[in-house]
């Protein structure tokens, strides 16, 4: 099993993972006639985003994607670059950069920075609980209507981490692949 690469969000100019969505954000590149596939085991999605939000609300600014068939049609007049002479740039994705396309998103997105890399597991996606800063972003329409510091309680809880371990491996197993609210984030309401 290898961890995954999972989308990211720019938010007050830094950069966050999403480690947790209560309902997901509604891109899919079968609408641009993209189907994407898994050219690594880190990314069996086939694609991820990096997202911002801007005074429009949540924009999808960068795309990488695998396609099948090697099909990268143009999207929101954009053209992919392909990889150059660093051959993991981009982990063998091809990158539509500064699409801005706004998504219409009502929920909550839980994001995280400054990873503690002693809780890394080398499988699925990380836990929420191991980021120092933890952020929760609540949106309706797209917009931005609320955000709640969860970093105190990621601490509490990386303090009760260290002092028990799972013995439920299929459960541990099933919630590190889950990006689910329920999963990742079971004391947000």
């Amino acid at each position: 099993m290898t961890a995954q690469v999972g989308d990211s969000f720019i938010y007050k100019g830094d950069d966050y993972s999403i480690v947790a969505i209560s309902e997901p954000i509604q891109f899919n590149p079968l609408d641009y006639g993209i189907k994407p596939v898994a050219c690594c085991t880190a990314c069996w999605n086939g694609y991820w985003c990096d997202y911002h939000i801007s005074t429009k609300g949540i924009m999808l600014q960068n795309l990488y994607i695998n396609s099948q068939g090697d099909y990268y049609p143009e999207i929101n007049n954009v053209s992919p670059e392909r990889e150059g002479k660093k051959p993991f740039l981009y982990m063998g994705h091809h990158l539509y950069k500064n699409l801005n396309i706004f998504m219409e998103y009502t929920g909550k997105i839980l994001i995280g920075k400054d990873f503690i890399n002693e809780y890394y597991i080398h499988m699925g996606y990380q836990s929420a609980w191991a980021y120092e800063v933890l952020e929760e972003l609540v949106f309706d329409n797209g917009k931005l209507t609320k955000t709640v510091n969860h970093s105190e309680m990621a601490k509490k809880l990386r303090l009760e981490r260290n002092q028990k371990t799972s013995d439920n491996i299929p459960l541990f197993v099933k919630k590190s692949f889950s990006l689910e609210m329920k999963d990742k984030a079971w004391w947000i309401e």
